[in-house]
């Protein structure tokens, strides 16, 4: 009552300061990277990582996702639901880049990798397998 008599434009519902607090409190002692990621979110977006996630990694995966590629609140919810990260987790690297060069350039490599060449002006009409 006292914040709504000092604050009466700022939509101080019960519901809304218990999602301040548990907001407070999933990442008042989390690690810095974290903390910054979520303050640059939308105040919708933090809801939803807190309703729908249930690890600080999985929080900073998606937090880290949705700036990078400008989700909305929509698309941060299909990613959640697909799993996103725990199918980045599970991908499985077939080198050795995380350990020869150095992590910026191993990064780079893999994705380099993983993308997909247009062979379609040699004719190559069937897909083929690298050896």
């Amino acid at each position: 009552m006292d914040l709504k008599q000092k604050f009466p434009d700022l939509g101080l519902s019960p519901r809304n300061l218990w999602n301040m607090n548990r907001f407070y409190e999933n990442y008042y002692q989390k690690d810095k990277k974290l903390q910054q990621a979520v303050a640059v979110l939308q105040w919708g977006h933090n809801l939803l990582l807190l309703d729908k996630t249930q690890s600080s990694d999985a929080v900073s995966f998606y937090a880290g996702q949705t700036l990078a590629k400008g989700w909305s609140r929509d698309l941060l919810l299909n990613a959640i639901k697909k799993d996103t990260f725990g199918q980045a987790l599970k991908q499985l690297k077939a080198n050795n880049f995380g350990q020869t060069p150095p992590e910026t350039h191993a990064d780079y490599a893999n994705e380099v990798f993983r993308s997909t060449y247009n062979l379609g002006f040699s004719g190559i009409t069937e897909p083929m397998k690298e050896l």
